[in-house]
C-alpha cells in the first residue's frame, strides 16, 4: 500500500492526468487516498511540534479555545484527524456537485485522486518550508519570512491544488471545464474553511 502511495505521489507531480485515470482502475484507490492524507497529517503533526518547541505562536486569532502559547502543541494531536476529515468533506462536496450532472461515479472514485490533489502541493509549499526553514529562522512571528514571499508561497500552492482538483474532476467525472472548475473552487473552499477553523 505504501509503495503505491509514493509511486502515485511521484506520478501526480509529473503526469497528474494519467495518474488520475489509472486510479480509476485501482481496486483500493480510496485507501491509497486515505493513507496519503493520513501520512501527510502525520508529517504536519511533526511540523506543529517543531514550531511549538522553537517557540512559535499563531500569527492571528484562533477559533478554537486553545491558548496561543500552546496552540501548536495541541495542533500536533488533531492534525491527522483534520487531514482525513478535510479530505472526506472536500470529496463529498465535489461529488455532490458532480452528482447533479452525472450519476455514473461513486464518492470513492474521487477520494482516491483527491488525496494527492490536496497533499502534493501542500507538501512542497507548506510542509517543507514550515518544517525545515521556519524553525531555523526562529520565532520572530509567523511567517518568519517576508510578506511577499508568504504571498507567493501560498498563491503557488493554492493554484497548484486547484489545478490538480480540476484535473481529478475532469478525469473521474468526465466533467467539462465549467464543472471541473466548480469542483476546484468547492474543494478549495472546504479546505480553506477547515484550515481556518483548526490550523494556524
Amino acid at each position: 500500500m505504501f509503495a503505491k502511495v509514493f509511486s502515485y505521489a511521484w506520478r501526480w507531480i509529473v503526469r497528474p492526468g494519467k495518474a488520475a485515470e489509472d486510479q480509476l482502475y485501482e481496486e483500493r484507490s480510496v485507501w491509497i487516498g486515505f493513507w496519503t492524507v493520513a501520512i501527510f497529517g502525520l508529517l504536519y503533526s511533526i511540523t506543529a511540534i517543531l514550531l511549538w518547541l522553537t517557540g512559535f505562536k499563531p500569527a492571528f486569532a484562533t477559533i478554537l479555545p486553545i491558548p496561543r502559547d500552546s496552540y501548536y502543541l495541541w495542533q500536533t494531536f488533531f492534525t491527522i484527524p483534520w487531514a482525513v476529515l478535510t479530505w472526506f468533506f472536500a470529496g463529498a462536496v465535489i461529488h455532490l456537485w458532480n452528482h447533479i450532472f452525472s450519476r455514473e461515479r461513486r464518492l470513492a472514485d474521487i477520494l482516491g485522486p483527491l488525496g494527492f490533489a490536496l497533499s502534493v502541493p501542500w507538501f512542497f509549499f507548506t510542509w517543507i518550508p514550515e518544517t525545515f526553514v521556519a524553525p531555523v529562522l526562529g520565532p520572530w512571528g509567523f511567517p518568519p519570512w517576508p510578506v511577499w514571499a508568504e504571498m507567493i508561497r501560498l498563491a503557488i500552492g493554492v493554484l497548484w491544488m486547484a489545478a490538480l482538483i480540476y484535473i481529478a474532476a475532469r478525469k473521474v467525472y468526465e466533467a467539462n471545464w465549467l464543472r471541473a472548475a466548480g469542483s476546484a473552487i468547492l474543494g478549495l473552499a472546504v479546505f480553506a474553511v477547515m484550515f481556518l477553523i483548526f490550523l494556524r
